[in-house]
């Protein structure tokens, strides 16, 4: 078995590799072969839980539609300048693929709609002390992790 998984990594690292220029000092590889339909696949799951995310509460939306660009920019490069130009999701879409970083904004709103939703969970769920616990440590996380995002230095 480990020998298949193996020559199946060696197969799929030799398969050619295309490229594509963002612009003049960024070149992206384009997937080809084996590699374009796994990245199809991933680009299609992490959009359908972003759909999830939207839906669901607690269930992240931006990190899976980042995770979406990654793939698409890969194997459709018009699907991602689509995906970039949604009205709700482009901005941040946007800032994170030029600086790496999100706006103080962005970062308020997230926490805000963490310490919201957690806390309605909290005050009106009829949970135990222990999932109480939990949700309250994983929410402590999620606050944790927005404020240690960079931040984009201007607010436009």
């Amino acid at each position: 078995m480990k020998r298949i998984i193996w020559s199946a990594i060696k197969i799929i690292r030799s398969l050619p590799q295309c490229s594509r220029s963002l612009d003049r000092h960024t070149v992206v590889e384009q997937a080809c072969g084996i590699r374009r339909l796994v990245y199809w696949f991933l680009a299609g799951l992490f959009f359908i839980l972003a759909l999830i995310g939207v839906i669901l509460p607690g269930i992240p939306t931006t990190p899976f539609l980042l995770l979406m660009c990654f793939f698409l920019l890969r194997v459709s490069p018009s699907l991602h300048a689509k995906a970039m130009a949604w009205p709700v999701f482009s901005a941040p879409l946007r800032d994170w693929e030029e600086h790496q970083a999100v706006r103080q904004s962005v970062k308020w709103i997230a926490g805000g709609m963490v310490v919201i939703l957690v806390g309605s969970t909290l005050i009106w769920a009829s949970l135990s002390f222990l999932y109480k616990t939990i949700v309250l440590l994983a929410a402590t996380c999620g606050l944790i992790v927005i404020y240690y995002l960079p931040t984009v230095s201007i607010d436009r």
